[in-house]
């Protein structure tokens, strides 16, 4: 009898490939496919991941898998932690194929939990001076005031609502500026967005002023979702945004006038959030001296890596290449089923729904093919339409966000950098200790819980 290893269930989930039929024809009844909502991790494994890794139904990864065996997860804890992450996200098991029901997919994730120590270990917990001089250099990149040291010595920072109410206290004051530029804007490659520099043949009305007025609106955006202590999901759903003349105008709305910066509420949901702006549409999309192309799979990569905390699949060697001479995102729908679509459609139709905006983040109908088709479907099937249908279907992961934000806070917290950060077992353990710490899911709470904990 064979078990599951960490190296194999990986196998499975990074593959991006292959057919459960025996999986499937297992869990299929009276033509329903049979959910695992009441089944424990074991069979959930078992059931949905064993069929495409039994020697017999072989995936293209060559793994195998038999039976869960969960006294192995530990043996292997950055493979299982990747494991976790594509769950959580529903990036696996791939699009296609037979899915477990959120609630088996939940008590695998608590199994995995578990055995990687997240609900029995806890992070070392800093001393009241330790987390002022933490707090003061994450949040203003500086040395703690009068306030924070007072409550120091009086040995309050302990204490998580004490904590929290000078974190939103400092968030509110405008040193809190510098945890924008210094984590923010590397972290979402806003510092990439300066090096873009479309052809004015192509984009004649584009310039730096515009490009600028670019950046200003996320990072205003960004600071207000900060002092307003928000859930960090409200990132990509936030109904408002951050308007001068010339950007609403970039936008096409009206209404807004003068060169000065204004909040201003959006009557339609495609520009809420992140995925809205032109500082991200522009920085994940193909500029050069030709014609500028948005790209699937920097789109893609941006929400995998951003959103999801989920990598994507590895190129397929000796895949065939884009024309550079047409949109790259058409030419992505005609690719042939092997050795391309099984793995992209695990991939590229994340961005699908961002085609109605363009190069530089001008609402578009129309591309140089042709009508845009904005449709795509999730990996675990949900249609998409449009990045309204796409934010929606992203929302149905929210813990994914929640995870992948915390990691990279407490990457930033402990290094005071976040370019060239990898993730690993270690830190998707203490992003999962800090939520389950944190009083509540608001900015206060998860940096209040990163600031208790020692490096």
């Amino acid at each position: 009898m064979r078990y599951v290893t960490s190296a194999v269930f990986l196998g499975f989930l990074f593959t991006g490939a292959g057919v459960l039929q025996s999986a499937t024809q297992s869990a299929v009844a009276d033509g329903q496919l049979r959910t695992a909502s009441d089944a424990d991790a074991s069979t959930t494994v078992n059931t949905f991941c064993a069929g495409c890794h039994n020697g017999v139904m072989r995936s293209p990864s060559n793994a195998m898998l038999d039976r869960f065996d969960g006294t192995a997860i530990g043996e292997d804890a950055d493979a299982w932690s990747r494991a976790y992450r594509q769950v959580q996200a529903g990036t696996m098991p791939p699009a296609g194929v037979a899915r477990p029901g959120r609630a088996a997919a939940g008590r695998l994730l608590t199994a995995i939990e578990t055995a990687l120590g997240v609900t029995t270990t806890r992070p070392a917990h800093a001393t009241s001076p330790e987390i002022a001089a933490r707090l003061a250099t994450v949040l203003w990149n500086s040395a703690p005031d009068a306030a924070l040291l007072d409550d120091a010595r009086r040995n309050r920072l302990t204490q998580p609502a004490v904590l929290e109410q000078h974190v939103r206290r400092m968030l509110a004051d405008d040193r809190g500026d510098a945890f924008v530029s210094r984590f923010f804007v590397p972290w979402l490659g806003l510092d990439q967005l300066s090096k873009v520099s479309p052809s004015r043949k192509n984009f004649p009305d584009f310039d730096i002023t515009l490009r600028d007025a670019m950046a200003t609106e996320t990072t205003l955006f960004i600071r207000s979702q900060l002092r307003e202590d928000a859930d960090p999901i409200a990132l990509w759903n936030a109904d408002y945004t951050f308007l001068n003349e010339a950007l609403a105008r970039h936008y096409g709305i009206t209404g807004v006038d003068g060169p000065e910066f204004r909040r201003v509420p959006l009557k339609t949901p495609e520009r809420y959030g992140l995925l809205g702006q032109a500082s991200i549409l522009m920085i994940t999309s193909r500029h050069n001296d030709g014609p500028a192309y948005t790209s699937p799979a920097a789109r893609s990569m941006w929400i995998r890596n951003h959103f999801l905390g989920a990598p994507a699949p590895r190129p397929f060697p000796g895949a065939q290449p884009v024309s550079p001479d047409r949109p790259i995102t058409p030419q992505t729908r005609t690719l042939p089923d092997s050795p391309c679509l099984r793995c992209h459609q695990n991939f590229f139709p994340l961005a699908y729904p961002l085609e109605n905006f363009d190069a530089i983040g001008r609402w578009r109908t129309e591309d140089q093919a042709g009508p845009v088709d904005s449709s795509g479907v999730y990996v675990d099937g949900t249609p998409m339409r449009g990045v309204a249908g796409l934010r929606d279907t992203l929302l149905q992961y929210p813990e994914a966000f929640r995870t992948t934000i915390t990691e990279k806070l407490l990457i930033y917290a402990d290094s005071q950098t976040v370019s060239g950060s990898r993730v690993t077992a270690a830190t998707l353990v203490r992003a999962r200790q800090t939520l389950h710490a944190a009083q509540t899911v608001r900015w206060s709470s998860i940096i209040a819980s990163i600031a208790r904990q020692r490096p």
